[in-house]
């Protein structure tokens, strides 16, 4: 069983989806299992402008985040990033802070390199890209997709490179070929090339202080509170405390905004 979570946060977002990790692997059969996430923000304290950072592990959620059940975050959504002299420290996420946040876990059948390449997020670096450029698409997938080989060969036609098989990935390049300025229209426009019942979390580099879902044939729970939205394909990842939202409209993409004393959603079609 996999699952996939989404967090806005006026706080720093990766708190909420680390905790939502492990509710979602606790729903899991035993075994091995892949997690990962991105975290549009920071690094640390330098200077350089906020982008998309992947974190993948071929390892539970719960093994790789050890540090947080000794010693667990009280007030996680107002909490100050994790740093390399707390408690809370984790190898690879040290400073690492942002409003906006993608997690995934699932089973996976081995732990090689080839096979951490398949895990979620896929990300889209653009056409022609290059070591140096930047992430423009973040996808979490839930669901079983559908794609004609004959797009995956149009993307590669037109200079987009993949690293993997994965449908997540050829769903985020499809993503960024589709998005000129409107990211809303960018998923309706690929959501329309592709078939299956999905539930899909999308982050794009030129829009730091959102993030969008939409679910087709699939279920995504919602919740908020002033300062926190929240949403998941189990109820149990997310976090206590929050007022439930309605569920959307199949195919509505929802957008989470937010702003520095609160968040705002919407909802397109």
């Amino acid at each position: 069983m996999s699952g996939i979570i989404g967090i806005a946060s006026t706080g720093n977002a990766l708190h909420g989806v680390l905790q939502g990790l492990q509710g979602l692997q606790q729903l899991a059969p035993s075994g091995h299992h892949h997690c990962g996430l991105v975290v549009h923000g920071r690094q640390g304290h330098t200077p350089s402008p906020p982008r998309l950072h992947r974190h993948r592990r071929a390892q539970g959620a719960a093994a790789w985040l050890q540090p947080l059940r000794e010693s667990p975050l009280a007030q996680p959504f107002n909490e100050s990033p994790l740093n390399a002299n707390s408690a809370q420290s984790l190898n690879g996420l040290n400073g690492l802070h942002g409003c906006v946040a993608l997690g995934h876990t699932g089973p996976s059948g081995g732990t090689g390199p080839q096979d951490l390449q398949q895990a979620l997020p896929q990300l889209s670096h653009g056409p022609k890209a290059h070591l140096n450029s930047p992430t423009r698409v973040a996808v979490v997938l839930h669901g079983m997709l559908q794609a004609s080989p004959a797009l995956r060969e149009a993307l590669t036609e037109r200079d987009y490179h993949f690293k993997s098989d994965s449908d997540a990935e050829l769903l985020a390049h499809l993503i960024d070929a589709s998005c000129q300025s409107d990211p809303v229209q960018a998923l309706h426009r690929a959501l329309g090339l592709v078939q299956g019942q999905v539930c899909v979390g999308v982050l794009f580099h030129e829009h730091p202080e959102r993030v969008f879902a939409v679910r087709r044939g699939g279920d995504l729970h919602a919740a908020a509170s002033p300062g926190l939205l929240a949403w998941s394909s189990h109820p149990a990842a997310l976090p206590a405390g929050l007022q439930a939202l309605p569920v959307w409209p199949d195919g509505q993409v929802l957008e989470v905004h937010v702003h520095p004393h609160g968040i705002t959603h919407q909802l397109h079609s």
